[in-house]
């Protein structure tokens, strides 16, 4: 969809049948304006109902940096943000309501459900909740991520996110490796990283930890006024969020250090070996 490229199978497949679909992507919260529009044209014979779960920016910060570094990003929490934080109203990705009025445009305003993650998230209600909007019966012996042994995507600890980050910058200078093949392997090979000193890098990097107090910038403020006064009918489990909570960051000077670059440079050999 990205490159607007649907086949015409894919195409007459979605259009002549009779079906409901639901379709769920990571990547769609990371597409423009063009790219829905070009959706809603080419499915012309489905009525299409966009469901925005929405979380409060300061909340998702660390998550969504999480996924970048997971599939190659080499940047800092804190450069990655930059832009965003210094001009959070312009910023689909920290301003819910620029992405839900978008939603409106494109496909109409009575179109768009809005389920409050956060509220969900603490009465631990996402999938009951989620399935509500959809129209479908919740049953119990549906499985939850923390429990699928078979989840791929997993949070995983702020140090092992560092490790990974400078992982991804050594093989993309040095063999052009990008994607997420660093953390697909940094996974798999997980017992032979931690002989090849692992464990010690990690408390290097834990030494640069710092913790950030969220849930009450000024973009969650903002964006809470916004979202009730244009969107209060398109909200579907609104709560009123005054929760602060906290998120772990590092800063980068854990990386200068002699036996850091030494410890990358061990683990990066072992990642090239593994697979040969």
């Amino acid at each position: 969809m990205d490159e607007q490229r649907l086949t015409d199978e894919d195409i007459s497949f979605f259009n002549n049948e009779p079906h409901d679909f639901l379709l769920s992507s990571e990547d769609f919260i990371s597409l423009n304006r063009d790219k829905f529009e070009y959706l809603r044209n080419t499915l012309d014979n489905k009525h299409i109902v966009v469901i925005y779960a929405w979380r409060r920016a300061s909340y998702k910060l660390y998550s969504i940096w999480q996924e970048t570094v997971k599939h190659g990003g080499t940047e800092s929490f804190f450069a990655y943000y930059h832009d965003h934080l210094a001009r959070p109203g312009q910023s689909q990705m920290l301003s819910a309501d620029l992405k839900v009025a978008m939603f409106c445009h494109v496909f109409g305003k009575e179109n768009v459900k809005v389920l409050d993650y956060d509220a969900s998230q603490r009465s631990r209600s996402l999938i009951p909740d989620f399935m509500n909007v959809i129209g479908q019966p919740y049953q119990d012996d549906m499985i939850q991520s923390d429990k699928n042994p078979d989840a791929v995507n997993r949070s995983m600890d702020i140090a092992d996110i560092e490790v990974i980050r400078a992982l991804n910058h050594v093989f993309k200078a040095n063999f052009g490796v990008t994607g997420s093949w660093v953390r697909n392997q940094y996974i798999k090979h997980l017992p032979a990283l931690v002989v090849a000193g692992l464990d010690d890098l990690k408390a290097i990097v834990r030494s640069a930890e710092r913790e950030l107090r969220v849930g009450n910038y000024f973009v969650d403020s903002r964006c809470e006024k916004v979202m009730l006064s244009r969107f209060s009918d398109n909200l579907v489990n609104y709560q009123p969020n005054n929760e602060l909570a906290s998120i772990k960051v590092v800063s980068d000077e854990w990386a200068f250090s002699l036996p850091a670059q030494q410890l990358i440079g061990k683990i990066a050999h072992v990642l090239r070996l593994a697979d040969e």
